[in-house]
Order: structure tokens, then sequence, then C-alpha cells
């Protein structure tokens, strides 16, 4: 009896069609654009400013507050004279106590809700980020922050217009798409 070789095996003992894709086809390539919009509601905006002397310092001891009781920020953004961030809304009141033992200056931005525009590669889509800034402006919403991905756009508001401006953000997207 002889045996076969690795290649003769493979060969005759699997069926090349499932690892090809065959009838089963996988895509690895999204469709540019927007694909949906999502919201998320449930957080609180922490504005710190004017910090007391050098600001790398104080921005670490403002950090170092909220470490120690436990919380965790999103969207961490550098000012010149301080920082900013998003906290759970039910621990807006543990991190207002633990800033009030620092020197710095600091306001709390309760019921945020984040606006998540997502598309593949909206960084290199033409004029993406910019309409939807643009109908987020126009919706007269207060924007309180924005940070985008490579795969999304995300934007801090009120929960009061959150729902507003997705529905609406959505629907100038939709928009869009049907005219291409």
């Amino acid at each position: 009896m002889q045996s076969k070789t690795m290649t003769e095996t493979l060969n005759c003992e699997l069926d090349p069609l499932p690892l090809l894709g065959g009838s089963h086809e996988t895509e690895f390539e999204k469709r540019r654009g927007v694909s949906h919009t999502e919201l998320r509601d449930g957080f609180a905006q922490v504005h710190v400013t004017q910090l007391v002397g050098e600001v790398m310092p104080a921005r670490l001891a403002v950090l170092q507050a909220v470490a120690q009781v436990q919380v965790s920020i999103d969207f961490l953004k550098l000012t010149p004279t301080g920082l900013s961030f998003l906290v759970p809304s039910d621990k807006a009141a543990v991190v207002e106590t633990a800033l009030a033992g620092t020197d710095a200056r600091f306001s709390v931005r309760r019921d945020r809700s984040i606006v998540m525009i997502h598309a593949v590669n909206i960084r290199d889509e033409e004029g993406l980020i910019a309409l939807v800034m643009r109908e987020a402006i126009a919706a007269g919403t207060t924007i309180d922050h924005v940070g985008d991905m490579h795969d999304r756009l995300l934007l801090v508001v009120s929960e009061a217009d959150a729902v507003r401006l997705q529905s609406r953000l959505q629907a100038r997207l939709d928009e869009e798409s049907h005219a291409h």
C-alpha cells in the first residue's frame, strides 16, 4: 500500500469550494459610506480648567483622583489649561467629590449622550465628516465633543438633543446614499 503525499491528501480530501467562498461568500470589504447611526445614553461630561501650577502634573493629579475612586473615563481630551472627559452618569457625584479634593476648577454636565455615525474609512470619504457636522450644526445641537476613529464619528451632545440629532443624521445620510 502506497502512502499519499501531503499534497495528494489535501487535494483529495479537501473540498476547495468552502475555502474559496463557494456558495457561502464572506464579505471582506464593507460598503463605503455610512452604514448606520447609534445612540448611547448615560454619560456626564467633566471639564477641568485653569489648572494651578504646571499643566502636566496638575492633569495627572486630576486623573489620579478619578482613578482612586475607580471610575472609568472615556473621550479624554487635553486642553491648553486642563482636560475633559466622560464618565458614567451614575458616577458623576463620586467624581465631583473626588475633584473637590484637588485644586482643579471643574464643571460637570449631566445627561450627555454619544451619537455615533458608523462608516468604514470615514476619514477617507471626501466631505463625509463635513456633511455630518453641517447637519449637526444646522439642527441647532450644541456639540460638547467630537471624536473620530477610522470607522466612526462620535458626537457628545445633551440627551435632550440626541434622539432628534440621530434621526436627522440618519435621514440625511439615507438620502445621500440613495442619491448615489
